[in-house]
């Protein structure tokens, strides 16, 4: 591509002078009324003399420039507490045929770009394109921890120009990567795993979490069912068991389990041993049933930050249902299709219905969308806005509960955002509409057996990939990054920021946490910011087990008014 010399005259009119695109760029500009056309020529004539050594220099330019760059940047690498990354350390040699694809930037930080994620072909719908503009096109890599992909993650990648690598070089890694790779992470790299996320998935670590809270906070904490750890509670169950009415059931799971494995109900007649693998929980005998059918929602929460906390729920998920009518009959307390409402274990049903027929017109099949559901709840006359706000709740304080577990199981406080976490929470109606906590899954299944699962799941991940916020560099914006130091910071210093002074109360890490949450918020697609949320960040601040300074700040921001000109 050749720039262009542009020299304008007396009567406006414009002269476009080809040059090599490596050489020296010259700018001039004849804009006294007094000049003449002559003067234009001669002008002209000494710009062609420059473009012909030009060329004749051009090779030996390049090669010089090449050189000094690689000199350049072996010396840089070898300071201590730097980071360089070589695949943004572009010489400064011609671009040739420049091909450009669109960015999302940062309306608080224009140096500050990141990938944007356009919706895979057949969702047959285009992302907002507001804040999008174009860069020169670099590769983007991912890097997967030795899995084939589901269909929805590659389809994400690969509409934003993604390509899988086993190099060092990926912006973003998929699966549980190892404590050697999570050390050695650069700064604008993620991974769809926080260090430890696997404890919240067991089902007693996170009983654990939630009775701590439940027990400082018994009413608003009372979505999860009394549950008993056999190691620890087998006595206590039995002595409850003992007193408990003849017809009383309670179900009986693993620890760390899921898809429904090892799952069965029991009474006061079963067997029960003091088995460290198992927890008892109390049944919900009184489900809200459509068309007699139990069912349960699965609901998508992403957290892209334990320090602050940031929670988002996706607006739309799966209802999964039983594939046999409800019944409480002692002998059907075997029956998995009655009791339980696990895709894997109801896919196996005779009676299993797939969706792949279009959607909201498929009422008796095994498996809605929140949307369909949503209809169903309003041609009952029941409030599903208010549902919804309740299931919001729920999550939210269990993302509470859970957030110690995150911040112990931390690698380094160096990168607070190198992580974030899609959660599968499966809820349970009862009859009276009150949300009950069944589990939360790490790594909920993508799997897309259906044209539902298709096109939620890919709608989902490609947001999720949107919203986290994947740093696009520029050599402008990012060539060397020195190591941030950390800082003590005191809770009480937060009292004394206003609008007129956080500039010099706050430091650049401290201000940068605030504007990635402000950041995020502009890119949501189909998710819904639980957490901070203007509407409700004082009301959850009981909740937390410890006042954590980025929380507080963030919360300051908001008691001001959200008047801090970032």
């Amino acid at each position: 591509m050749q720039k262009r010399v542009q020299i304008q005259s007396r009567k406006a009119q414009t002269v476009y002078l080809p040059l090599a695109a490596s050489s020296l760029t010259i700018h001039s500009r004849i804009t006294s009324q007094s000049q003449s056309q002559n003067n234009i020529v001669k002008v002209v004539q000494k710009q062609l003399k420059v473009r012909n050594r030009s060329l004749k220099t051009r090779n030996q330019m390049q090669k010089e420039i090449l050189s000094q760059t690689d000199s350049c940047t072996q010396k840089v690498s070898t300071e201590r507490n730097l980071e360089i990354d070589s695949s943004i350390m572009e010489p400064s040699t011609t671009i040739t045929n420049k091909q450009f694809q669109l960015v999302w930037q940062s309306p608080y930080r224009p140096h500050i770009y990141t990938i944007n994620f356009p919706y895979p072909a057949l969702l047959q719908q285009q992302r907002s394109q507001q804040f999008l503009v174009e860069q020169i096109k670099k590769p983007l890599f991912y890097k997967l921890q030795g899995q084939v992909p589901f269909k929805c993650v590659l389809n994400s990648f690969e509409a934003a120009g993604f390509e899988r690598s086993d190099d060092d070089n990926w912006l973003l890694y998929w699966g549980l990567a190892s404590k050697e790779t999570l050390n050695e992470m650069k700064r604008y790299q993620k991974t769809n795993h926080f260090p430890g996320c696997w404890s919240v998935g067991r089902k007693d670590n996170l009983w654990i979490h939630l009775s701590k809270v439940k027990r400082r906070f018994p009413t608003e904490y009372s979505f999860i069912p009394n549950t008993y750890l056999l190691q620890y509670d087998f006595e206590r169950f039995e002595r409850i068991r003992e007193c408990a009415p003849k017809k009383t059931l309670w179900i009986k799971k693993p620890v760390a389990s899921a898809r429904g494995n090892g799952i069965k109900l029991i009474n006061k007649k079963s067997k029960l041993t003091a088995d460290k693998r198992y927890l008892v929980m109390d049944y919900i005998s009184n489900p809200h049933l459509i068309n007699n059918f139990k069912y349960d929602l699965r609901v998508y929460v992403l957290i892209t930050s334990t320090d602050p906390l940031r929670v988002y729920m996706y607006k739309d998920g799966l209802v999964r249902f039983a594939t046999q009518e409800y019944s409480l009959k002692s002998s059907d307390i075997k029956k998995r299709f009655i009791h339980l409402t696990n895709f894997s274990v109801n896919k196996q049903s005779p009676n299993f219905i797939a969706n792949n027929q279009d959607i909201g017109k498929q009422l008796k099949t095994s498996k809605w969308s929140h949307k369909e559901y949503k209809q169903q709840l309003m041609d009952q006359g029941i409030n599903h806005k208010l549902l919804f706000k309740s299931i919001q709740d729920v999550v939210l304080k269990t993302c509470i509960a859970a957030e110690p577990l995150l911040l112990e199981n931390r690698i380094t406080q160096e990168h607070k955002n190198n992580y974030f976490e899609l959660f599968g929470f499966d809820i349970l109606i009862d009859e009276k509409l009150k949300p009950w906590l069944l589990e939360v899954n790490v790594s909920p299944s993508l799997n897309s057996s259906s044209e539902l699962d298709a096109q939620i799941k890919t709608q989902l991940i490609s947001d999720m990939l949107h919203l986290i916020g994947l740093e696009y560099h520029t050599k402008k914006a990012f060539r060397i990054q020195i190591k941030k130091k950390l800082y003590e910071r005191n809770i009480n210093d937060i009292q004394s920021i206003n609008t007129r002074n956080f500039r010099q109360k706050v430091n650049q890490e401290d201000l940068d946490v605030m504007i990635q949450s402000l950041e995020e918020q502009l890119r949501l697609g189909q998710f819904k910011c639980l957490y901070p949320n203007k509407k409700n960040i004082f009301e959850y601040e009981q909740y937390f087990e410890y006042p954590r300074f980025h929380n507080k700040l963030i919360q300051k921001y908001f008691e001001d008014g959200s008047n801090w000109v970032i």
